[in-house]
C-alpha cells in the first residue's frame, strides 16, 4: 500500500517526479543454486518484513496529449505510394527490400556511401544500430525526414538527439529473414493472425506496399500505438535473448527462442511483467494487456531463431542501466530478475555490443 507520496511538478509539458513509499507483499526473482553453478527457477516467496521502500516514477504528459489529439482528429497518413527508393545496407533486410520487393530505379548503398541530396524517394536504413549516428549525420539535412528506420528498438534516445523521434517513418519489424536471400518468415501468430509488423510516419503507406509485394503483412498504426508495439518488441528481444543465453550456457547447449518459450515460460512471464511495468514509468507507455501471451505466440512462430546477447547497449543494456541508476539512488531495482540474468551473462562473458 502506498503510505506517502510527494510530487514535484516540472515545466509545462515536462515530467513529474513521484516518490512513493510502498510496502511490497511479494518478491519474485531468480536465485543462485545452492552450489553457485547457475540460476535456479524463479519462485514466488514472501518478502521479509522491512520498512516501506521508496520508489521512483517519471510521468510525461506528452503521450496523454498525443492520445487526446488522436481521439479528436484521428490518424491521417500521407498519401505517398512506393517509388524508387534508396536502401542503405545490403544484409538480410536490405537484400529483401532491394531484391525481393524492390522497384526499377532503386539504389543499394553501403553504410559509408553518400546519400544523394536530389533523390526524390524514401531512404530505407537497414543497418545495425551502431551505424545509425554516422548515417544520420551523413544524410543531407533536406533528406532526413525521408529516412525510414527498420532497426530493432531501442533507438528512440538516439533519434531524440537529432530531433527525429516524432517525425520519421519507423517500422516495427516482426518478420524474420534467417539468412541473406532466404524466404522471409512473416510475423503471423496464432494470437495475431493478421500479423505483428507495423509502421508509422511519412512513408508508412509506401513501406506497407513494398512489404506486401513480398507477401509480408504490415499494419499502419498511429504513432502512439506503433510506439507501444515497439516497446513490446524490445521486451521480447530482451527477455528471450537473456534467458536463452544464460540457460543455454548453464546447460551447455545453445537454445532457440522456441525452446525458451517451451521450457522456461515460468521465467519468461514474470520478467515480461517486470519490464512491461517499468516501461510505464521509464517511457510513459506500455504494451496492452496480454503481453506475455503475444510474445510467447511470436516465439512459437519463429521457434528456430537462436538466442544471443547482441547489441547489448541497444537491448538489455537499456533496462540494465536503468536498474543500476535506481539502485545507485537508493531505490529498489524495478527489474530484479532481469538484472540477475544480465549479471550472470556479463560475469560469464556472454555479451557483445557493449
Amino acid at each position: 500500500f502506498i503510505k506517502a507520496a510527494m510530487a514535484r511538478r516540472g515545466p509545462p509539458g515536462g515530467r513529474m517526479l513521484l516518490l512513493c513509499a510502498v510496502a511490497p507483499a511479494v518478491a519474485t526473482g531468480l536465485s543462485a543454486t545452492p552450489t553457485g553453478t547457475g540460476l535456479a527457477r524463479s519462485t514466488f516467496r514472501a518478502a521479509p518484513a522491512r520498512a516501506p521502500a521508496v520508489r521512483m516514477m517519471y510521468s510525461d504528459s506528452k503521450p496523454t496529449i498525443e492520445y487526446f489529439d488522436y481521439l479528436t482528429n484521428g490518424e491521417e497518413f500521407e498519401d505517398l505510394d512506393d517509388m524508387e527508393s534508396i536502401i542503405v545496407g545490403g544484409g538480410r533486410i536490405g537484400s529483401l527490400l532491394y531484391d525481393r520487393c524492390g522497384l526499377e530505379g532503386d539504389i543499394l548503398l553501403g553504410r559509408g556511401d553518400k546519400i544523394p541530396e536530389d533523390f526524390p524517394g524514401p531512404i530505407y536504413v537497414a543497418t545495425r544500430n551502431d551505424d545509425l549516428a554516422d548515417i544520420i549525420e551523413g544524410c543531407p539535412e533536406s533528406k532526413r525526414d525521408d529516412l525510414i528506420f527498420l532497426q530493432n528498438p531501442m533507438i528512440e534516445p538516439l533519434l531524440k538527439r537529432y530531433a527525429m523521434a516524432d517525425t520519421n517513418t519507423m517500422v516495427n519489424v516482426y518478420f524474420a529473414v534467417p539468412t541473406k536471400g532466404a524466404n522471409p518468415i512473416d510475423g503471423i501468430t496464432d494470437v495475431n493472425p493478421d500479423g505483428l509488423t507495423s509502421v508509422t510516419g511519412k512513408w508508412a503507406k509506401a513501406v506497407q506496399q513494398r512489404l506486401n509485394r513480398a507477401e509480408l503483412s504490415c499494419k499502419l498504426l498511429h504513432k502512439r500505438d506503433c510506439r507501444r508495439a515497439m516497446i513490446e518488441k524490445h521486451i521480447w528481444l530482451s527477455v528471450f535473448m537473456v534467458i536463452g543465453t544464460a540457460q543455454g550456457h548453464i546447460s551447455g547447449k545453445p537454445l532457440t527462442v522456441g525452446e525458451v518459450e517451451r521450457y522456461f515460460f515460468k521465467e519468461v512471464e514474470p520478467m515480461c511483467r517486470q519490464l512491461g511495468f517499468t516501461s510505464r514509468t521509464l517511457l510513459s507507455a506500455a504494451p496492452p494487456e496480454g503481453l506475455e501471451d503475444r510474445l510467447r505466440a511470436y516465439s512459437r512462430a519463429v521457434a528456430d531463431f537462436p538466442t544471443a546477447m547482441k547489441e547489448f547497449r541497444w537491448r538489455n543494456g537499456f533496462w540494465y542501466d536503468y536498474s543500476q541508476l535506481c539502485i545507485s539512488k537508493g531505490f529498489d531495482d524495478p527489474m530484479p530478475q532481469h538484472t540477475e540474468y544480465v549479471q550472470y551473462c556479463l560475469d560469464n562473458d556472454l555479451v557483445s555490443g557493449m
